[in-house]
């Protein structure tokens, strides 16, 4: 794990967002198998590297909202 996370910091901020497009359906379908591991797992450590960032969950709910609306204009 120690060297993928090397490996992942090493790329420049392009590549790291490329990657995670690239890796996103495999996690989605990692959760979609075992949702109670999402909310398990995942979500308190989200919650928790959201704070650290000074980030709020209402505010990323209100983030994703937007995003969503902005995706159904055009």
């Amino acid at each position: 794990m120690e060297e993928l996370k090397e490996k992942f910091n090493a790329l420049s901020e392009k590549e790291k967002v490329e990657f995670v497009k690239e890796i996103m359906p495999s996690i989605c379908q990692l959760f979609s198998e075992n949702p109670r591991q999402l909310m398990e797992e995942m979500m308190p450590m989200c919650q928790n590297l959201m704070k650290q960032q000074g980030m709020e969950m209402c505010n990323m709910m209100d983030m994703m909202k937007m995003m969503g609306m902005d995706e159904d204009e055009k």
